[in-house]
């Protein structure tokens, strides 16, 4: 065995992590809520009211707010008390052990880059095909929804976005005002058309240009078993809605970039909470009021239901429904183009974490050091950043020519055993180490009596959590039970476990072993 003094020169990777604290607390607020995709909820909304017949939506938004803001500080206080990029993976491996930490980051990690295949083929089907249906440009159409030119599309969004992230955390940000920006003017767009148009207008335009009828659409669902809105399903249909919000906590996977990360978090996570909610909310009471709440419940029904009840060529989401909100070409069309910003800078964000989070395993010497490495000009982590994008480029393929991206159906349920594994982490936290939590802000050390906030917020999350992953894997969710998916979303974190075991094997039989990267905190 080495002596220490050596020991501490290859605890880390190197002394500093090389990345620079330039993401103000507004700039994290704007990253939280675009990882959350806002306009989003135009298809979550749909799903949701399928998945429980009689979800009365606005209401699901109000009370996702409430049960997120519970989440939001649990992972605010936790990301003050050791603010480094890799969040749940850096507290859990300093708190359980860095076997757990890393079997929960590893499953996270490839949960996270898998989304971003989903993002092209959105704007594809949910942005540009309304505007050739409304424009009856049936060549563009066929061209849109062919997987080789999605995969071609999708190749050229992969390199420019890797070109954004490689230009620093502060490109990256600007990157990220600008899309929030185009994302804000459509869901404004949206409500103030739906406002403008009314019900009459929408009524009459899909009567005339859907083949189908508006009062039909209803009573059609109700003859077929459509039990209309009430708050029975609501408090079922709350669960999806809460899926939307997910991403809300995604800072605390950059914290090693934020100023003043004590205010920064609070704001940026607590507040993406509110702001998204709100206009999740305005978003949905919109569509009721213009469409109408009986009747987005009923074409859902429908829509799920199949058969001749539904004609439709395409699903009820509100991009479609916007047609007969408005037929202004013009208007449908910026609306569209809006929207497409979402999904795009939602993968945007997926890269960016990645990225953080392949550099903090680095950094901690579970994978090669050479994987943490940084461009000095710019304070960006390129070498994880190549591995993100061919990561992204392959889960890309896999989504567009072959079935095996269904593996990932139960990532919501994946996520909620990291969470409650991050939540069990923090009840113990503060009595296993009390050398961090005794130096944490006071914010960290603050108490309920006895007990500390950090502990008892790590509990509700744990509920709230389990709550979730036992909802996400219901009948009416994924329908059967599938073994293999199930097995394919827990091997993610035995394989984790597995790597990080080799991985100490290695670092032992070379003399330094790996647990002497856990002992603290990363280096800033």
């Amino acid at each position: 065995m080495k002596k220490l003094d050596n020991d501490e020169k290859v605890v880390f990777a190197r002394k500093a992590s090389g990345l620079v604290r330039q993401v103000s607390g507004w700039d994290a607020l704007i990253y939280n809520i675009v990882f959350m995709a806002p306009m989003a909820v135009f298809i979550y909304g749909i799903w949701a009211s399928v998945t429980f017949p009689g979800t009365i939506l606005p209401i699901t938004a109000l009370m996702a707010i409430c049960l997120a803001i519970v989440i939001g500080l649990f992972y605010a206080i936790y990301s003050i008390a050791m603010p480094r990029s890799g969040g749940d993976y850096v507290w859990v491996s300093r708190t359980l052990h860095p076997s757990i930490g890393f079997a929960i980051s590893f499953a996270f990690f490839f949960m996270i880059v898998s989304l971003v295949g989903t993002e092209v083929p959105w704007v594809m089907d949910y942005a540009l095909t309304p505007i050739y249906i409304i424009t009856e440009n049936t060549t563009w159409a066929s061209i849109v929804a062919d997987p080789q030119f999605k995969f071609g599309i999708a190749i050229i969004y992969y390199l420019i976005s890797a070109l954004i992230i490689s230009r620093g955390a502060k490109a990256t940000m600007r990157a990220f005002w600008i899309s929030f920006t185009a994302i804000m003017i459509g869901v404004f767009t949206f409500i103030i058309s739906c406002l403008w148009a009314g019900p009459t207008t929408f009524q009459s335009n899909f009567n005339q240009f859907s083949g189908m009828n508006y009062n039909d659409v209803i009573n059609t669902a109700k003859g077929l078993g459509w039990p209309g809105l009430n708050m029975a399903a609501t408090m079922q249909g709350v669960t999806f809605t809460f899926i939307n919000f997910l991403g809300f906590t995604s800072t605390a996977y950059i914290a090693g970039e934020i100023k003043e990360v004590r205010k920064s978090q609070l704001l940026a996570i607590c507040g993406a909470v509110i702001v998204f909610g709100l206009l999740t909310w305005g978003i949905y009471q919109a569509a009721y009021y213009a469409m109408g709440g009986d009747f987005i419940g009923s074409i859902s029904y429908l829509f799920i239901t199949g058969g001749e009840s539904y004609p439709l060529s395409y699903p009820p989401f509100f991009n479609f429904l916007f047609m007969f909100i408005t037929r202004n070409v013009y208007l449908l069309s910026f609306m569209e183009i809006c929207w497409a910003f979402m999904p795009l800078a939602a993968g945007l964000t997926y890269m960016f974490i990645g990225t953080r989070i392949l550099f903090a395993w680095a950094f901690d010497r579970v994978i090669p050091t050479w994987v943490s490495k940084v461009d000095r000009r710019y304070n960006s982590p390129y070498v994880a950043l190549i591995a993100v994008t061919l990561v992204a480029i392959f889960f890309q393929y896999l989504w567009l020519f072959t079935g095996l991206m269904n593996f990932f159906s139960y990532l919501v349920f994946g996520w909620m055993i990291m969470q409650i594994i991050t939540g069990i982490s923090a009840m113990i936290f503060p009595f296993r180490r009390k050398d961090i939590f005794e130096a944490a802000p006071s914010v960290v050390k603050a108490k309920a009596g006895p007990v500390p906030i950090l502990s008892i917020l790590g509990l509700l999350n744990i509920i709230i959590s389990g709550w979730l992953a036992y909802a996400s894997m219901g009948p009416a969710f994924i329908g059967e039970l599938d073994m293999s998916v199930f097995g394919f979303t827990i091997g993610l974190f035995v394989t984790g476990f597995i790597i990080y075991w080799i991985s100490s094997a290695y670092h032992r039989a070379k003399g330094i072993p790996l647990e002497l990267s856990f002992k603290e905190i990363p280096p800033e």
